[in-house]
């Protein structure tokens, strides 16, 4: 058995060349293997989508940049109608319940 101050002394003499050699297992190396390739399809799966939601977040600060600037723009005349239209609309269903009450009370209908 060799003890830790010769293992200090073979590992301080030990250079790497051409006779060098290193050992391993074969059940070893494919963990090592498989792990490296988790590895590298995590970090493209986390890339890709952080690079997703930097577009998203491009898109939604740009849609929100031309909101802001439409917001103080005047409203377009269709849409000042339509709203006369709903005040109109909405009168003549009042109306129409007052004229009911005239009718009955008058006519007694």
């Amino acid at each position: 058995m060799i003890t830790c101050h010769q293992l200090r002394r073979l590992m301080s003499n030990a250079t790497i060349n051409e006779q060098s050699h290193f050992k391993i297992s074969l059940p070893m190396a494919v963990q090592a293997i498989i792990f490296v390739a988790t590895m590298v399809y995590g970090y493209s799966e986390l890339s890709s989508r952080l690079g997703f939601l930097e577009h998203e977040v491009n898109m939604n600060s740009n849609a929100i940049k031309d909101m802001l600037e439409l917001q103080d723009k005047p409203i377009p005349s269709d849409i000042r109608q339509d709203t006369r239209l709903d005040n109109i609309e909405a009168k003549l269903e009042g109306n129409s319940g007052d004229l009911e009450y005239i009718k009955r009370n008058i006519y007694g209908k």
